[in-house]
């Protein structure tokens, strides 16, 4: 949390959003790891939300949107539909910093899923996107 301070007195109160970096690459002066902040590290943390399957995750067995599960499921407007509600609700409950979040499926050919979601900060940036490609691992 930043206190932006005007003559001795605190006059506004900036919340910053900060998660590790993933691939936990050092900074080159400091050596520490470096820091995801604000849009970013909440783009990261949609991107995982929706990357990992249920009960991938020890401990955490409800976590995920198990889109991957679902792949090769998704060829009907009614499961299209299904799975865009399903992962809407997903990230809304996991991640606490977004809402209205809104999910848009492109091209579904040659075993892959492209998808782009739409998600408003709460108490910041509006009209934030992820795009994700989701194919076959084999």
């Amino acid at each position: 949390m930043v206190d932006l301070v005007n003559n001795g007195k605190t006059v506004a109160t900036k919340d910053i959003y900060a998660d590790l970096d993933i691939f936990f690459r050092k900074h080159p002066i400091t050596g520490d790891i470096v820091r995801k902040t604000d849009t970013d590290a909440i783009k990261r943390s949609v991107r995982n939300i929706v990357m990992t399957n249920k009960f991938e995750r020890p401990f955490k067995p409800n976590f995920g949107g198990s889109i991957r599960n679902k792949l090769f499921e998704l060829n009907t407007d009614r499961q299209l539909n299904r799975m865009r509600r399903n992962l809407a609700k997903e990230i809304e409950q996991l991640e606490p910093r977004v809402e209205n979040v809104d999910i848009i499926y492109g091209d579904t050919d040659s075993n892959s899923l492209e998808i782009t979601i739409f998600y408003n900060i709460k108490n910041g940036a509006p009209q934030q996107e992820v795009d994700i490609t989701v194919s076959r691992t084999r």
